[in-house]
């Protein structure tokens, strides 16, 4: 998304494609979130509010409007990483689903469609291979981002790279690498 945040009712118009008072009415019956400048009266749209009433009229997003997702799949059973990468992952504007088990992650995989998975090695040992494996085989998540937190005694920590990772933590329960190195993965595919 370029640096525009927000939209004259002209430059809503030109990408609605009507006159810029269809846009002005829109806004006086609370179709359209707006606000006022003030002493000017002119009207100013954000634009994810823009967004927002575009998707719920059936209408096209253009693509210099479109928001890059941010949803992450933390699979883990560890409380710690939960916790803690969880709210890490949050405070960078995320927004973080769990899984605790390969089944559940699977469903989460198809309906909440995740642009990174975290995955926690002590969960799935020997059968994580597979699963990256699996997904990298599978066309529908070639743009998911995978980092991967192994345990601390995990001896096999570049396999992980070879089996499809895109990133490896190096402390599990460092956060503020897991935000870094997700950041770095989330820019890459934006």
């Amino acid at each position: 998304m370029s640096e525009l945040h927000v939209l004259t009712t002209g430059e809503a118009a030109r990408y609605c494609g009507v006159n810029f008072r269809t846009v002005i009415r829109w806004i006086e019956r609370g179709q359209l979130k707006a606000y006022k400048l003030p002493g000017r009266g002119d009207h100013r749209i954000c634009v994810e509010d823009f967004v927002g009433f575009l998707r719920d009229n059936s209408m096209p997003v253009p693509n210099d409007l479109a928001v890059p997702s941010r949803k992450v799949l933390l699979l883990t059973t560890d409380p710690e990483l939960t916790s803690g990468g969880r709210q890490a992952l949050q405070q960078m504007g995320c927004e973080v689903e769990v899984a605790s088990d390969s089944f559940s992650a699977g469903i989460l995989m198809a309906s909440a469609k995740p642009v990174l998975l975290v995955v926690d090695t002590g969960l799935l040992g020997e059968s994580g291979f597979q699963v990256l494996d699996y997904l990298r085989s599978r066309s529908e998540y070639s743009n998911l981002s995978i980092l991967v937190v192994p345990s601390d005694d995990d001896g096999e920590k570049a396999r992980w790279l070879d089996a499809g990772a895109d990133a490896l933590l190096t402390h599990r329960s460092e956060h503020g690498e897991l935000s870094a190195k997700a950041k770095l993965l989330l820019e890459a595919d934006a």
